[in-house]
């Protein structure tokens, strides 16, 4: 069975994507990033989206994993420049990507899926 690692946000695009992948029979893993700036991997209810709920009740693995010191140094000094108005950090964006896929060669899946919704 082919097995992907999802960039789960807890919203209604990651949850889609990932019940869209278990019906076409991949176990998936689904990752939510944690940062000084959002929920604690301590306090579940801290999350403004609660990455759990949609898990249980679809039945996927949730692993929370925090970007800590990485994701600061790369707020305060990005690469590709700070975005603006709704433009998210695209250096924040590569980071979970580069951690997705450590993550993902660790458990052995095959690929990494996300919730993005072309066009948007």
């Amino acid at each position: 069975m082919p097995r992907a690692i999802a960039l789960f946000s807890g919203g209604l695009d990651s949850t889609l994507a990932i019940l869209t992948m278990l019906r076409q029979g991949v176990e998936v893993t689904a990752v939510t990033f944690l940062n000084h700036f959002g929920c604690e991997i301590s306090d579940r209810s801290s999350c403004s989206k609660d990455p759990f709920s949609a898990a249980e009740k679809f039945g996927f693995e949730v692993k929370l994993s925090h970007l800590s010191e990485k994701f600061l140094e790369i707020v305060k000094n990005p690469r590709y420049g700070h975005g603006k108005n709704m433009n998210p950090c695209i250096d924040c964006r590569i980071l979970m990507l580069k951690e997705a896929r450590e993550l993902m060669r660790m458990i052995g899946a095959d690929f990494i899926i996300t919730g993005e919704v072309l066009g948007q």
